[in-house]
């Protein structure tokens, strides 16, 4: 599964967890959740829905494209006005 990996870093970092931290919270390694952040790699289902729960975020934020300002959208997929 693809997740949009800057999505995941800028939800990552507002929850002030490091790579680190968040790869052991999920079980996974750091350069495994460095590279997904990258794009470099995906994420099976179970780990996608893993990091969005230590997250505590919707798995469709981890889903979803940046808006325009860079943040991700957490309106599953809605861009524009809140």
């Amino acid at each position: 599964m693809q997740l949009n990996g800057h999505a995941l870093r800028i939800i990552r970092e507002r929850s002030g967890l490091t790579v680190s931290g968040l790869a052991e919270l999920a079980g996974i390694s750091q350069p495994h959740l460095s590279n997904i952040e990258r794009g470099r790699r995906g994420a099976s289902p179970d780990l996608a829905v893993r990091l969005a729960q230590v997250l505590r975020v919707p798995l469709v934020a981890l889903l979803a494209e940046p808006a325009a300002d860079g943040r991700p959208d957490d309106e599953g997929g809605r861009t524009g006005p809140r």
